[in-house]
């Protein structure tokens, strides 16, 4: 990727980002965010990840999700870096701060098979504002908390938790802290059977948060391809390492360098 082929990308910042996914979900609109990283370019290379195990299987979900290109997919990348001019108020070297070969390398590789998104994301919105801009990260639950919701992710956070930040009758499938991908097929099961009764009410609108690893992506992926080809009544929501901050579980470096505004977001979703 070029100089002159960066500049005909439109790179989105973080709070244009979460307004975004806000717009879609408030107008009951069907879409995905995905967080693309380190992690699900290894896996779609069939090697492991620092939290998954790579498998053909999962090898080509991953190559599958990587070369979706539709307006209702939101295609994220870690794509902060002076080079392009997407550094934010904040960021610095482990605190989302990357490299312009590392974001090259990212944007060659989404685009190996199929064309570049000529727009991508960010990956890291929501933890960014939580630190600067928590105002937002409070608005999106807000928003996400109008709406039915379905979860699937981490069985280790408690159902308080996940209602504290999403609503009161959240429905859960749950996924192992590590190798979530073990549990794929018993996610889409259930997936399946919740989508289906879901079908039979009127006011059937829902927002999926995922929050399991580079599984998300995988699972994200399928979905697309089983449910978007019709007319969905779903956003996929991609949330990314800020649910385990939240929880307590301190998992990235940005959680020390740049400590979210816990208390706050917490007191105010």
């Amino acid at each position: 990727m070029s100089k002159k082929e960066t500049e005909s990308i439109n790179f989105i910042d973080t709070v244009s980002t979460i307004s975004k996914i806000i717009f879609e979900i408030k107008n009951n609109k069907p879409g995905i965010y995905l967080r693309f990283g380190d992690g699900d370019f290894n896996l779609a290379e069939n090697k492991n990840d620092m939290l998954a195990k790579a498998n053909p299987r999962l090898q080509e979900l991953m190559l599958q999700v990587i070369n979706i290109r539709d307006d209702k997919v939101m295609i994220g990348l870690p794509h902060h870096c002076k080079e392009i001019g997407t550094l934010e108020k904040g960021m610095f070297p482990g605190n989302h701060e990357n490299i312009y070969s590392s974001i090259k390398n990212f944007v060659n590789k989404l685009g190996s098979k199929v064309s570049k998104p000529d727009k991508i994301y960010s990956s890291v919105a929501l933890s960014q504002c939580s630190t600067n801009n928590p105002e937002k990260v409070i608005e999106i639950h807000k928003e996400i908390q109008k709406k039915q919701v379905l979860f699937i992710g981490n069985k280790l956070y408690s159902d308080e938790y996940i209602n504290k930040l999403f609503g009161n009758n959240v429905l859960r499938i749950n996924t192992n802290h590590v190798n979530s991908f073990d549990n794929f097929d018993e996610v889409i099961n259930l997936f399946d059977n919740y989508y289906k009764d879901n079908k039979n009410n009127k006011n059937n609108y829902f927002v999926l948060v995922i929050a399991a690893g580079c599984a998300s992506r995988a699972i994200s992926g399928y979905l697309y391809h089983k449910y978007f080809v019709s007319n969905p009544n779903f956003f996929i929501f991609d949330y990314g390492s800020l649910l385990d901050y939240l929880y307590g579980f301190n998992t990235r470096a940005y959680m020390d360098l740049a400590p979210p505004q816990k208390k706050y977001i917490l007191e105010n979703i």
